[in-house]
C-alpha cells in the first residue's frame, strides 16, 4: 500500500505551500521570463529607437556646433566624447528602465510579490563537493542540458528558415539608399525577432506548466506527514483530550461550590441546566451562578437535589439564558418577567415572600 511505503500521495496542505513560499520554493520558468523580456524589449527598442537616435543626433550636433559649450571646457576631443557618452546614457536610460520594468512584471506574473530571506541564508550542505558534482553531472542536470539543446536547436531552425525566406529582400539591400537600407534592415530584424519571440513564448509557457507540475509533485506529502501536521496545528489529540478533561473537572468544581447558593434551577429539561440566585440586598438583578449542558447539566441537577434546591422545567427560558448569558452575569432586562415568575413560584413553595422593588 502507498501509505505503508510512505509514498507521497497527498496534495500539499496550505501550511506546506506557505512554508515553501517563505523559503523561496515557487514555480517559476526562467525561459518564460526571458521570452517576455525579449518580447517587451524588442517592442520598446522598436518604438524608442527613432526618438533615441534623434536625441543622440541633437546632442552630438550641440557638442560639435554650439560655441557656448567650448567656453565651459568642452573644447577638446575628450570633452566632446564625454558629453556625447553622457547624452547616450541619458538617451538609453528610459529604455533600460522600461526593460527592467518588463522583467519585474514577468516575475510578478509567475510568483507574485515575494520576499524570501530564507532562500539566501547560507547552507553548509551546498558547500559539499559531492552534492555539487551531483547537481552538475546528475540525471536531472543531463535532462535539463538536453532540453536546453533542443530549445536552442529549434530557435536556430526558426532563424535559418526565416532568414532563408528573406533572401530576396536581403539581395536588394545594396541597391537602396542609406536611409532606406537602414529601415529595411530594421524591418527584417523585427520580423526575425518577432518569430523568435513567438517560439520562445510557446516554449516558455510549456516550461512554466512543467515547472508548476514539478513544484506541486515535489511538495506532495505522505498520509503520515499530513497527520503530523494536523497534530502540530490542532494539538496532540491525547493532550487535547487531557486538556478538555481538566477543563471539565474545573467546571465541576465551580458547580459544586456555586449551585448550593442558587435559589432555583431552570432546565430544558435534560440538555440544559441554569442555576439562578437572587439576593435583594446585594444584587440589582438575578444572577446566573452556574450552567451547563448534557453531563454538566445532569451534575447541576444532582447537586441541586442534594441541597433541596427547586428544579423547574422552563424550556424557552433555559435556552435563552444558556445562549445569551455567561456565568456570573445578571439576566437580561427582557427576561426579568419570566425569571420573576419562576422565583415567585419558588418562594411560594418555600413559604417565602417574593422580593418587591421599593
Amino acid at each position: 500500500m502507498a501509505e505503508d511505503l510512505g509514498e507521497k500521495t497527498e496534495e500539499a496542505t496550505p501550511k506546506r505551500l506557505r512554508d515553501a513560499r517563505e523559503e523561496g520554493k515557487v514555480a517559476r520558468s526562467i525561459d518564460l521570463t526571458s521570452a517576455i523580456i525579449l518580447a517587451g524589449g524588442s517592442l520598446v527598442i522598436w518604438f524608442a529607437f527613432g526618438p533615441m537616435l534623434d536625441y543622440l543626433g541633437l546632442s552630438l550636433r550641440a557638442v560639435l556646433d554650439e560655441p557656448g559649450l567650448r567656453s565651459v571646457g568642452a573644447d577638446t576631443w575628450s570633452d566632446s566624447v564625454e558629453v556625447t557618452a553622457l547624452a547616450a546614457m541619458l538617451g538609453l536610460l528610459p529604455i533600460v528602465l522600461l526593460i527592467w520594468l518588463i522583467a519585474l512584471i514577468a516575475n510578478l506574473m509567475q510568483v507574485g510579490f515575494l520576499l524570501a530571506p530564507k532562500s539566501i541564508t547560507p547552507k553548509f550542505s551546498k558547500l559539499n563537493p559531492l552534492e555539487g558534482v551531483k547537481r552538475v553531472f546528475g540525471m536531472q542536470a543531463l535532462v535539463k542540458a538536453g532540453l536546453d539543446s533542443l530549445k536552442v536547436g529549434l530557435v536556430l531552425l526558426v532563424v535559418i528558415v526565416t532568414v532563408n525566406s528573406m533572401h530576396d529582400q536581403v539581395m536588394i539591400l545594396p541597391t537602396l539608399t542609406m536611409a532606406a537600407g537602414v529601415i529595411a534592415i530594421g524591418e527584417l530584424l523585427i520580423r526575425l525577432a518577432l518569430l523568435v519571440v513567438v517560439v520562445l513564448l510557446i516554449l516558455g509557457i510549456i516550461d512554466y506548466i512543467w515547472q508548476k507540475h514539478r513544484h506541486q509533485q515535489g511538495l506532495k506529502m505522505t498520509k503520515q506527514q499530513v497527520k503530523d501536521e494536523f497534530k502540530q496545528m490542532d494539538g496532540d489529540p491525547q493532550f487535547k483530550h487531557r486538556r478538555m478533561q481538566f477543563a471539565r473537572q474545573l467546571a465541576q468544581q465551580r458547580i459544586a461550590t456555586s449551585v448550593p447558593k442558587a435559589d432555583v434551577i431552570v432546565t430544558n429539561p435534560e440538555h440544559i441546566s441554569v442555576a439562578l440566585q437572587w439576593d435583594q440586598e446585594t444584587m440589582s438583578a438575578p444572577v446566573v451562578v452556574a450552567m451547563g449542558a448534557d453531563q454538566l447539566a445532569m451534575r447541576i441537577r444532582q447537586i441541586a437535589m442534594q441541597h433541596s434546591i427547586p428544579i423547574l422545567e422552563r424550556k424557552p427560558l433555559a435556552r435563552a439564558l444558556y445562549a445569551r448569558v455567561e456565568v456570573g452575569d445578571e439576566i437580561p432586562y427582557d427576561l426579568y418577567q419570566a425569571v420573576s415568575e419562576v422565583l415567585s413560584y419558588v418562594y411560594r413553595l418555600n413559604g417565602r415572600m417574593p422580593a418587591r422593588s421599593g
